[in-house]
């Protein structure tokens, strides 16, 4: 007898989608400072801007590659490129190595750091510990990953909701007067709207580097009514999650919250219920940071396992899969880990911040482009067979 689904798959996708996105910079609210409240007045709208942009980008992704079954993102490329996929397929991969390597070096970073802050443990046991975590969730396949991306999401949404819901209520005076007073000039503010969108548009281009991750769960996609949903439920969580964290800050755009290094701290502790609320958005930064690197690497490790098996009979695939999976994601859990352990985030992120810029003309642009376009479809266009089911 098949079991009962927890969910349905576009949920679990749509949380996945949420999970990554909910990283480090996002939790602490350093990124919603830097792209959005830092922008004056248009925060208050241009956070659901970029969340609609991603979901038309992964809507037509995750379309693409039911109707092509192309299920790993190095196979996704290599065909939606084309005829310049020898040029753009190596552009996208570098792009997704490059988030892959810096968010999960600084998730070990900032999660045992907070760790160490919290309960006082060593910040090496804790980015073991982490590690291992991250290890144990990458090597048992999608199914798994999409699993404790839900509970996760779960968790997190009810927390951000705790957090922000009671601060947001409790101090909208100021934030409507703080968007009253940005908007005619009362608050000095020199950002144009041009900039802000495109500070938008760049900050959708950051997060669309991720889509090697959310490729490596689209054949639990059964057909394009599950593509709808996953998209359309992923735009409703992420941007309401988002828009709750700009509102929260933007409560104290006057009392330097934009130079604070943890935005979302000092909300938090000169808000509602600091006392208790300190240490759930703590909670909330580690499991952002964790989830991001899971769903990462399990992206890389998906697209290098069916890379390396390409030529194996389906019986040998699966004898070998989960073997291969250790290896992989041992591989890039060591890398990263011991990357956060020598110092080495501050080289690689020189290029971290271009990531967004770049990313606007290889994937977005490109995507949503021969979205409207289309592409000739092949039989057999869901995923048919290979869906893989959630229990």
């Amino acid at each position: 007898m098949e079991k009962k689904k927890l969910m349905p798959a576009f949920f679990a996708v749509a949380f996945v989608w949420f999970t990554t996105h909910f990283g480090g910079g996002f939790a602490s609210g350093r990124q919603v400072v830097q792209y959005y409240v830092g922008y004056g007045w248009y925060a208050s709208f241009l956070p659901i801007v970029s969340q609609a942009l991603e979901a038309v980008v992964f809507y037509y992704a995750w379309k693409f590659a039911i109707e092509r079954k192309k299920f790993d993102y190095r196979s996704w490329t290599l065909d939606f490129y084309k005829p310049v996929e020898k040029v753009m397929a190596p552009a996208f991969e570098l792009i997704f190595q490059l988030i892959l390597v810096t968010a999960t070096a600084v998730a070990f970073a900032t999660g045992g750091a907070t760790i160490t802050k919290v309960f006082g443990t060593s910040y090496l046991i804790n980015t073991f510990v982490i590690a291992l975590a991250m290890l144990l969730l990458t090597i048992f396949g999608a199914a798994l990953v999409r699993k404790a991306a839900s509970f996760i999401a779960i968790a997190i949404i009810l927390g951000v909701i705790v957090i922000y819901v009671p601060n947001i209520v409790a101090n909208w005076d100021a934030i409507t007067g703080n968007i009253a007073a940005l908007k005619s000039g009362v608050i000095v503010n020199d950002a144009t709207f041009g900039q802000a969108l495109w500070k938008t548009i760049v900050y959708a281009g950051f997060q669309a580097s991720c889509l090697g991750a959310y490729l490596a769960h689209s054949n639990a996609l059964k057909d394009l009514s599950d593509v709808k949903k996953a998209a359309t439920w992923g735009f409703a969580i992420n941007a309401s999650i988002l828009m709750m964290s700009t509102l929260g800050i933007m409560a104290f755009y006057q009392d330097g919250i934009l130079t604070e290094a943890v935005p979302a701290l000092y909300v938090v502790m000169n808000g509602v219920g600091s006392a208790w609320m300190t240490p759930l958005i703590s909670i909330l930064i580690i499991l952002g940071a964790v989830s991001t690197g899971v769903n990462l690497i399990y992206g890389t490790t998906s697209r290098i396992v069916n890379f390396v098996s390409r030529n194996d009979t389906e019986e040998v695939k699966k004898k070998m899969e989960t073997k291969r999976s250790v290896v992989v994601s041992f591989a890039y859990v060591a890398a990263t880990w011991m990357i956060a352990q020598f110092g080495l985030i501050p080289l690689i992120a020189k290029g971290y911040g271009t990531l967004g810029y770049i990313a606007v003309f290889v994937i977005i642009i490109p995507v949503i482009f021969r979205g409207i376009v289309g592409w000739k479809k092949i039989d057999g266009g869901a995923a048919g067979q290979s869906q893989e089911k959630i229990s």
